[in-house]
C-alpha cells in the first residue's frame, strides 16, 4: 500500500516537537500547527523535564485536541535524546519537525505532503523560512539550496532547515536516527544530515518559507563553547564521511570564531557575513 494512500483510516504524518522551559511561545507553536490546512496528523511532542509552565501549557492543549500525544522525560535529557525517543515512537510513514518556538504557515504541511506524494524518491524535505525576531516582527528570508545535488554539495553549511524537515521515518531509523549517546548538548540536525547525505537519501528543499523562524541574538548566546567545538568536531568528521572539499573543513570554523566573538558584536558580524553564505548563492 502506498504511504498516502487511505488517508482518511490511517495517519500517515507524525509532527514531532521537542519542549524545554520554552513556555514564552509554545502556545503559539502549537496553535500553528493544530490549525494546519492538512489535519489527518499525529502530533508528539516530548517534555524533557520541563521546570517551567510548559507541562501545564501541553496538558491543556492535549485535553482540548487528541491528536496531541505527550511523552514526558524523567529529567532532563536534551534535544538529541527527546527526537530520538520520539521518532522511535512514531507510527506513521513520515514525521515532520516542529520546533516550540517557531510558527508554521497554515498551508506548510498540506504543500510538502503534496510534494512528497507527487515525487516518492524523496525522504528528506525542507523549506525555506522567515525569519523573525523575539516580538515576531520578519527580520527577512532565510534561504537555502532547493536541488539535492547542490544541498549534497554544500551538506557541510548545514542547508536544511531542521524545524522545517519532513523527513523518511523507516530511512532516518535504518541510518541510527538522532545520535543520542550522550547529554552533551550538540548540533543534533548536522550529524544527521551528514549521514543521511553519505548513504544516499534524496533531498529537496521547497523555495519558498514555510516557517516563521525565530532568532536573534538569543541563538549566539546559548550556543556555548563546547556546542560550538562539537559542531566544528561533528563538522570535520562529517566532510571526511561524505568527501568534502578541503575549503569546507576551514568553512566549518566560521561558527567557532562567531562564538569566541564579545556578544554584542557577534550578531552585527554574522550578518555581514550573510552576503557570503554559499547557501544563499544557489536555487
Amino acid at each position: 500500500m502506498s504511504e498516502f494512500k487511505s488517508k482518511i483510516m490511517v495517519k500517515s504524518l507524525t509532527v514531532l516537537m521537542s519542549i524545554y522551559n520554552g513556555e514564552t511561545y509554545l502556545a503559539t507553536a502549537i496553535e500553528s500547527i493544530l490549525s494546519q490546512t492538512f489535519t489527518n496528523f499525529d502530533f508528539l511532542i516530548v517534555d524533557d523535564a520541563s521546570t517551567d509552565k510548559s507541562s501545564i501549557i501541553l496538558k491543556k492543549f492535549a485535553r482540548q485536541d487528541s491528536r496531541i500525544k505527550i511523552i514526558t522525560n524523567k529529567q532532563n535529557q536534551g534535544l538529541a535524546y527527546s527526537l530520538a525517543r520520539g521518532v522511535e515512537a512514531a507510527t506513521t510513514p513520515w514525521i515532520a519537525r516542529m520546533d516550540a518556538d517557531d510558527i508554521a504557515i497554515r498551508d506548510r504541511l498540506a504543500k510538502q505532503m503534496k510534494y512528497l506524494e507527487e515525487n516518492p524518491d524523496i525522504d528528506i524535505l525542507g523549506s525555506y523560512a522567515l525569519n523573525i525576531n523575539d516580538s515576531g516582527e520578519i527580520l527577512g528570508e532565510r534561504k537555502v539550496p532547493s536541488d539535492h545535488k547542490n544541498i549534497c554539495r554544500l551538506i557541510w553549511t548545514n542547508p536544511l532547515i531542521h524545524p522545517t524537515v519532513i523527513f523518511r521515518r523507516s530511512a532516518i531509523l535504518k541510518i541510527g536516527s538522532y545520535y543520542c549517546k550522550t547529554r552533551q548538548r550538540i548540533p543534533e540536525d548536522y550529524q544527521l544530515w551528514f549521514r543521511a547525505c553519505a548513504a544516499g537519501l534524496q533531498f529537496t528543499n521547497l523555495p519558498e518559507p514555510l516557517i516563521y523562524y525565530r532568532f536573534s541574538e538569543r541563538n549566539f548566546v546559548r550556543n556555548n563553547l563546547e556546542f560550538l567545538l562539537a559542531h566544528v568536531l561533528i563538522g570535520w568528521q562529517g566532510c571526511w564521511l561524505v568527501k568534502a572539499s578541503p575549503l569546507a573543513y576551514l568553512g566549518i570554523t566560521k561558527p567557532l570564531v562567531l562564538g569566541i566573538l564579545p556578544p554584542g558584536l557577534r550578531y552585527l558580524v554574522y550578518n555581514w557575513l550573510k552576503q557570503f553564505d554559499p547557501r544563499t548563492q544557489v536555487s
